[in-house]
């Protein structure tokens, strides 16, 4: 009898060690996925602002300027007008957008130190709208708009002008010139990453790795010099 207490309780023993071993090890396990997965998300979170937030040499981002302009429609009745702005010094990349970041059809031509940009307007009876002209070179010196419009039917004010961050395909080009190990002893990176969207550098993650994904918002500079607001896919594992 004292044979099969002794078995039956060696038995109860050995389970509750085997049972107490899976709960250490299942809690080992999952601290170490956990601290693992916010390695990877701190990682990403300073590859992610070396890339998109810091200007210098290594990062994806430039500075492109933004003039705001109000107009405002006072005659009281429906019309088009050509609009001409008039920007010192001469510039080159100038594009210019509605409120909604719609690319509005202009034409530039120079006129001894200033650069001229034409555009066409519509307006409703007393409506306000807002035009941004975008820009990649040194602040302004001086801007202007010309006043001869239909029966001075529209009035214009100059709101602002700010430097805003773009994604430049110029830095995209040159990392794409890089290797992969040289683009990661650039930034001092451990880890492994993927760019994509208008930008796409780097390896494919494999199928069953752990991977964190941020997508980060960005004006981005496409092929024809045009900026439009979308998002840049970063991948790290």
């Amino acid at each position: 009898m004292a044979e099969i207490d002794f078995a039956v309780a060696f038995i109860v023993i050995f389970a509750m060690i085997v049972y107490a071993v899976l709960i250490v090890s299942s809690t080992i396990t999952k601290d170490f996925n956990y601290f693992t997965a916010k390695e990877l998300e701190i990682s990403q979170d300073s590859l992610s602002k070396q890339l998109f937030e810091t200007l210098d040499s290594k990062s994806l981002i430039s500075n492109v300027k933004k003039i705001q302009i109000l107009f405002n429609e006072t005659g009281g009745y429906y019309h088009t007008e050509n609009l001409k702005i008039s920007i010192k010094p001469i510039m080159s990349k100038i594009h210019v957008y509605n409120h909604s970041m719609n690319e509005i059809p202009s034409s530039t031509f120079t006129t001894g130190d200033y650069i001229n940009i034409t555009f066409d307007l519509n307006f409703l009876a007393n409506e306000i709208k807002y035009v941004n002209i975008f820009y990649f070179e040194s602040e302004s010196e001086e801007i202007f708009y010309n006043n001869n419009i239909t029966e001075d039917n529209v009035t214009a004010r100059i709101l602002s002008e700010e430097d805003i961050i773009v994604l430049s395909q110029d830095k995209c080009n040159s990392l794409k010139g890089l290797s992969y190990d040289e683009a990661k002893n650039n930034f001092g990176f451990i880890h492994n990453f993927r760019i994509d969207n208008f930008c796409k550098y780097g390896e494919e993650p494999p199928f069953a790795a752990n991977i964190i994904v941020k997508s980060v918002p960005l004006l981005v500079e496409k092929g024809d010099e045009t900026v439009y607001p979308e998002h840049i896919t970063l991948k790290v594992w």
